[in-house]
């Protein structure tokens, strides 16, 4: 009991006033009362522009969400059996965004929106929750600016989702659900024509100069440092650029296209050949737009991103990753902190871990994410056992626990940053996150690369800790034990060789790898053992 009550105080004082105050305030039921009526809405003459979603439904009874397929007329939208995660995505309506116009479909998406008003009552149910009712405000006015077609019925419910959203939105969460909050506000005004005087502008626009600065940070990058929700955070961006000239004039457009703009060349650098995402914290594939869309969008909006030529090697300072690319390796390791202290609802354990790609080839991964929820699965791909770095005692880095909660986390320090000269390039970093157990161990890890050969050191202090150091190997890449170490290939072509020095030998394990929701493939894992104090080296050498 009382280990569990140190916890919660751990997490506790990293939140914010603000955030507390709020959770209170939220216990008590809304002062708010259903409306008959609703304003008259704008037509709007631009074209609209958005990024169309694919395979999610094609009778819109059958649904398929995370990887799973279920059936609205047998589940219902708020079956308690079902994920909150998947009933989010149900409640989204983000399928009123497929790119398909055929009068039967129009017919199709129509009936669905009258099935949600009947079926989800004012303020009851997930559906009602500030989150998923942002995103669907936004759709359904998408999907009418394309069609035409709500009636006025929907209109109406439209209205009452937007009142019931502004009376209260999630202060006590922040991030990108309260950024959420603040972008369906201004779809609503755009599409009800509400000027700066009213309160629905103002709560909107107070939350967007509150944290545009706050969430897009200095180097670029969203301040949660998931690259999944970056690119989320960037189709954000877009669509408030899109509305820009149907919003008041004070309406901050030049900012948003700055932050846009150096976003996406941060974005740049965080993605591999084939578009997918590095998984750090939370992140996954096929739920965020991929870079070239958004490159597509911003050019419908009259943005152009040119293909940047970018430096091999690059530090983001202010999110803490490191990447460097040439011909032959694309490195991008994690020397930052987790998150925003007050925000760790989507970090990971993964502090000093790194991925790898070789001559295009994805080598070296962390397990990426593959479910939201509590259970045990969800808890093991926050830890630190499901990603390619260290771990001391069978302890994580940074103390995740329940679905979206770190108490103790991390803190890097001695961070040395060599940039490339004369061929050579090298970096290193160390982190506290184990000073709470026995000995109070820490971790450095240093990065060397030179003439096609990149070494990986890991300095870890303390008495007699438990070590274990791992490198979990991408599904496609074959593993062939060798005298000297390990070769690894793909399609029987060797790529690199792989070696350690360390005091024991390294063992290969079965394991798991979630580059989506839903989804678990089985790769494998190099783990070399140890105790403190030890040091193991890790070299990659590409074989010509």
């Amino acid at each position: 009991m009382l280990n569990k009550l140190l916890r919660l105080y751990n997490t506790i004082k990293f939140l914010k006033f603000k955030q507390i105050y709020w959770r209170i305030v939220y216990l008590f039921p809304r002062a708010i009362t259903q409306q008959k009526k609703c304003p008259s809405s704008q037509i709007c003459k631009q074209k609209v522009f958005f990024i169309p979603r694919n395979g999610i439904t094609v009778d819109y009874q059958s649904f398929i969400f995370l990887s799973e397929l279920y059936n609205l007329v047998e589940i219902g939208w708020d079956n308690p059996s079902i994920s909150k995660l998947w009933k989010y995505n149900l409640h989204y309506f983000e399928y009123l965004l497929q790119d398909n116009s055929e009068e039967s479909h129009l017919v199709l998406q129509f009936k669905i929106i009258e099935n949600w008003i009947a079926s989800n009552h004012f303020g009851i149910g997930t559906g009602w929750e500030p989150y998923p009712t942002s995103i669907r405000i936004i759709n359904w006015i998408k999907w009418h600016w394309k069609t035409n077609l709500l009636s006025e019925c929907a209109k109406i419910s439209l209205w009452n989702q937007i009142i019931y959203l502004e009376s209260r939105p999630e202060y006590h969460l922040l991030g990108n659900h309260l950024f959420i909050n603040a972008k369906a506000l201004l779809y609503a005004c755009a599409f009800f024509k509400l000027d700066n005087e009213t309160s629905i502008y103002k709560t909107a626009i107070r939350i967007i100069n509150e944290q545009i600065d706050e969430q897009f940070l200095e180097d670029g990058g969203h301040f949660e440092l998931s690259p999944m929700y970056h690119s989320l955070a960037m189709e954000d961006l877009l669509d408030l650029i899109s509305i820009s000239d149907l919003l008041p004039f004070n309406f901050p457009k030049e900012v948003i296209i700055e932050k846009f703009e150096k976003g996406m060349r941060w974005l740049q650098t965080m993605i591999y050949n084939n578009e997918e995402l590095a998984h750090f914290n939370d992140c996954a594939n096929g739920i965020a737009p991929q870079f070239s869309k958004l490159v597509k969008y911003s050019f419908d909006l009259g943005i152009l991103i040119p293909k940047l030529d970018l430096p091999k090697f690059i530090y983001h300072k202010s999110s803490g990753f490191v990447v460097y690319k040439d011909n032959d390796f694309h490195l991008i390791a994690d020397i930052g902190n987790i998150g925003p202290d007050y925000l760790p609802g989507h970090a990971h354990a993964d502090t000093l871990s790194f991925e790898l790609s070789i001559k295009g080839h994805r080598v070296i991964v962390n397990s990426g994410t593959s479910i939201y929820g509590t259970s045990k699965e969800r808890l093991r791909q926050r830890g630190t056992s499901a990603h390619s770095t260290v771990q001391i005692d069978n302890q994580d880095s940074s103390e995740v626990w329940s679905g979206f909660r770190v108490a103790n986390r991390a803190t890097p320090f001695d961070i040395n940053i060599n940039y490339p000269k004369d061929g050579l390039m090298s970096f290193s970093a160390s982190h506290d996150g184990y000073k709470r157990i026995l000995a109070s161990p820490i971790h450095k890890r240093e990065f060397k690369y030179s003439n096609k050969l990149l070494e990986i050191s890991d300095h870890i202090s303390g008495i007699g800790n438990q070590i274990v150091s791992r490198f979990f190997i991408h599904p496609d890449i074959e593993i062939s034990k060798i005298e000297q170490g390990f070769l690894l290939s793909k399609n029987g072509e060797i790529i690199v060789k792989l070696s350690f020095e360390s005091t024991h030998d390294a063992v290969i394990y079965k394991s798991t790898y979630h580059d989506k929701f839903g989804l678990s493939i089985k790769n494998k894992c190099i783990q070399i053992p140890g105790k403190s104090p030890l040091i193991i080296k890790a070299k990659f050498q590409i074989i010509l």
